[in-house]
């Protein structure tokens, strides 16, 4: 009892810190992809130190709780979208060969982009953005995209180093 005690409350722990973080994008533009990376990363400790049903509850609290508090409702659905990612990572590594399970990754990290931003337009009908990206705006947007998939990639072989214990 005292062991599932412990897991509870060092899974609110992170979910507060996170929520703090997610609470940050807002002061400096580039957070709106810093901050859900930074919660994206917490969700590893969490996952090792009190198992995977621990981390599912970190993030799905993370993922209310930002989009209820945080300013910044990008990152928030950035986040909403891609905060799972660590949970579900496993399943991409048994993929083989591993050129297949990267391209297979690179797809699932741009479905997710193009969600977030086809729901933020949809919902906020931001057709400007749209308008930002005709003509020579185009070569704008591949880079965005794949600037989006380096930083994931890279999120993604952090999330595969082995964590440092204390000793």
């Amino acid at each position: 009892m005292a062991r599932q005690s412990q897991k509870m409350a060092f899974g609110g722990m992170m979910t507060a810190v996170a929520v703090v973080i997610m609470s940050l994008g807002s002061l400096i533009p580039v957070n709106t992809y810093v901050c859900p990376v930074l919660c994206i990363l917490i969700t590893r400790p969490v996952m090792a130190r009190c198992g995977r049903q621990t981390a599912w509850c970190y993030y799905m609290a993370t993922a209310l709780l930002s989009l209820l508090l945080a300013p910044d409702r990008e990152a928030a659905l950035v986040y909403l979208f891609l905060g799972y990612y660590p949970l579900i990572r496993h399943r991409f590594a048994r993929i083989r060969p591993q050129w297949l399970s990267q391209t297979v990754k690179l797809l699932f990290f741009t479905g997710s982009g193009a969600l977030v931003y086809g729901l933020l337009m949809a919902v906020m009908g931001v057709e400007a953005v749209l308008g930002e990206y005709s003509g020579p705006g185009v070569w704008l947007l591949a880079v965005t995209v794949i600037l989006w998939d380096v930083m994931l990639l890279m999120v993604d072989r952090l999330l595969g180093r082995p964590l440092r214990r204390r000793k």
